[in-house]
């Protein structure tokens, strides 16, 4: 397990890194599972294999790791077991009982694993209050700092406490507060400390104290002055990693009886701080550090019976053997290292096509919030008519929003869950707004290519360039991407209208259309007016998995808005003061419009003074819309209403 992606630890990272960087992080996550099996002893975790012990810190690191892949495999009753063991301890490792190390892991891994056991009984919900109150009394009683014993207050015991009680919506204003005034205060200490190369500087402290303002101090709340410090924080952070990747020795936090100082640990630190997500922005501009961090990891692996990968925290020097808290603290950072790298990936993916990332939006949450703004228009599958907004909810939008969580941690769609489509109909029937909406009912930006794209290098490198754009799409995380005006790439290979660049293109962008597809990482659609020239193979089911006719929005729909054109027109009522009666062909009419040329009409229809004159400026523009005028020059028999009725055909 060689990591050889090369490049200065001290420059830019750019996509072949990164893809590289994400292939190392695949690499080593598919072992995570067989290494922590190593140290499986009953229901829970040794610390080192062969003492034949659960450790109570060690299982609850392990659980967590385990949980964040999505890869803890057991089931609810053996799950309740290993819970029910470590609520009953109230120490390990020889630490005083109660201390906040112990709990706060025990709370941890109650916590990461809810929903994956059967219910605890009661007096383990007790028992659950009873260490949630011990905590909080630990930050009350440190004025915002943890500590154990005779050890002052630590920043990594005040972290763990706080994200465990955060976690569980047990960290009250007060005690936030408390920790926001002691955490500010000891991150301005640290970086003082080190900057006077202080005998007692400690990067980890830096770190975990910028995780605790970060997450103890909302961002709307953070004043100018402190964002300096948090950028001063990360950046003094990096400035102490060493050359090999690592960081020098904490300052010891408390003492094990048993086994000597304990000290932070890299990787466990790392997999925090990568989490933050306040802090993603910045984490950004770090990644070639972290890319230093992951080297070490390839350095420093052990390889214990059947190859199995498992780490060492190092901190003592008596025990020889991995050991398991430090094994899933490895996997943990490389897990979250990679969804960093996602986030670069989806960031590069949109400045290469020089399209601007956009501001993450606020997701959707009930059908109701899909496409408000959207006027709503019928669609017809098998014969049976549908609302167009109902449809996409239930057949597209609604599977893709259920699961939109497991992609940002990392997981990918279900197979039988819709992320493709396409979206033909008529010219000016919104079918780029509607794409628009999917991605911002899902909080996703939204991404168009258009062919020009493929073109910026001349005829001679389109091939190139869409081998570049396509393996950029595969590696690229929850986006909407939109193939638009895609009609020759994709057009029949029998057809006489294809050129032979597009016959080219159409065969070399099947097999990238599926990678994309089996990827299942994103939501793409390609919005055409020729669907029944598209090639048989890319309309077939494994490349898109809905096949939407788009039309104009209805008539009841266009009587819903109030403000059309320039004037902010009430249509329905301004065409009854004018004394329109809305009987059927009035009704058809203005229901073929499409939303612009509705517009128009509203626009035109505001200065009629009477019926006669409103009658003629509708059947004007009814006669001249799209649905009324032929597909083509070269065929001038067949309007676009005749091709969308045999088009329905598609629908699926």
């Amino acid at each position: 397990m060689l990591f050889t992606c090369g490049g200065n630890p001290n420059t830019a990272i750019d996509f072949r890194k990164l893809e590289c960087l994400r292939l190392f992080c695949r690499q080593i996550q598919q072992d995570q599972v067989a290494s922590l099996k190593y140290f499986a002893n009953d229901e829970g975790y040794q610390h080192v294999r062969g003492n034949n012990k659960i450790s109570v810190s060690s299982s609850a690191t392990c659980v967590v790791s385990l949980v964040a892949t999505d890869s803890w495999k057991a089931d609810k009753a053996p799950t309740k077991a290993l819970l029910q063991y470590l609520i009953s301890k109230k120490t390990s490792a020889g630490l005083p009982d109660n201390n906040p190390f112990t709990i706060a892991w025990i709370l941890e891994a109650v916590t990461a694993l809810e929903g994956l056991y059967e219910p605890l009984d009661p007096s383990d919900n007790v028992r659950v209050a009873e260490m949630e109150e011990l905590l909080q009394k630990e930050v009350e009683e440190g004025h915002g700092g943890v500590r154990i014993e005779k050890y002052p207050p630590s920043a990594y015991l005040t972290q763990l406490v706080v994200r465990s009680l955060h976690r569980r919506g047990k960290l009250k204003d007060e005690l936030r507060k408390l920790v926001n005034k002691w955490a500010w205060a000891e991150l301005t200490r640290q970086l003082a400390l080190i900057q006077a190369k202080s005998k007692t500087a400690d990067a980890f402290a830096v770190a975990y104290l910028l995780m605790l303002v970060t997450a103890v101090t909302p961002s709307s709340k953070t004043d100018p002055e402190q964002t300096s410090i948090q950028r001063a924080a990360l950046k003094t952070f990096f400035e102490c990693q060493r050359d090999d990747g690592t960081w020098p020795l904490s300052r010891p936090l408390f003492h094990y009886k048993n086994y000597g100082n304990a000290y932070c640990y890299e990787y466990e630190m790392l997999a925090q701080l990568l989490q933050q997500r306040e802090l993603q922005d910045l984490l950004l501009d770090y990644l070639p550090k972290l890319s230093s961090a992951a080297e070490s990891v390839s350095s420093s692996v052990y390889r214990v019976e059947d190859g199995v990968q498992a780490w060492t925290s190092g901190h003592h020097p008596q025990l020889e053997d991995p050991e398991s808290w430090a094994t899933a603290s490895v996997y943990h950072f490389v897990h979250s290292l990679d969804r960093l790298l996602a986030e670069a990936v989806r960031r590069e993916v949109f400045r290469y096509l020089e399209s601007p990332f956009p501001i993450p939006s606020v997701h959707g949450s009930t059908e109701a919030d899909f496409a408000k703004e959207f006027l709503d228009s019928t669609v017809n599958v098998q014969g049976k008519h549908h609302s167009l907004r109902e449809f996409l909810w239930k057949e597209f939008v609604s599977p893709l929003a259920d699961e939109r969580g497991g992609i940002e941690k990392g997981r990918t769609f279900n197979k039988r869950t819709p992320r493709s489509a396409i979206f033909f109909g008529p010219p000016g029937t919104s079918k780029t707004e509607l794409s628009k909406l999917i991605a911002k009912f899902l909080g996703w930006p939204h991404l168009a290519i258009d062919p020009s794209l493929l073109l910026r290098n001349g005829m001679d490198g389109i091939q190139a360039e869409a081998n570049t754009i396509f393996r950029m799409l595969e590696e690229t995380e929850r986006a909407v991407v939109l193939f638009d005006e895609f009609d020759e790439l994709v057009r029949e290979r029998g057809s006489s209208r294809a050129e032979p660049f597009s016959r080219l293109l159409t065969t070399a962008m099947l097999p990238k259309l599926t990678n994309i597809h089996k990827r299942a990482t994103l939501v793409f659609i390609i919005a055409t007016n020729n669907v029944g020239e598209f090639d048989l193979a890319i309309r077939r089911q494994g490349r898109f998995d809905r096949v939407v006719q788009i039309m104009p929005p209805t008539f009841e729909a266009k009587m819903t808005k109030k403000d059309w054109g320039p004037t902010k027109l009430d249509l329905e009522g301004k065409l009854q003061a004018v004394g329109v009666s809305l009987k059927d062909d009035i009704k058809q009419q203005i229901g073929d419009l499409t939303y612009g040329e509705c517009d128009d009409f509203a626009a035109a229809l505001a200065n009629a003074t009477d019926q006669q004159e409103a009658v003629t400026i509708l059947g004007n523009h009814w006669n001249h819309c799209t649905l009324q005028t032929s597909v083509s020059q070269e065929d001038e028999k067949t309007t676009w209403r005749d091709r969308c009725k045999t088009e329905t055909q598609f629908n699926r």
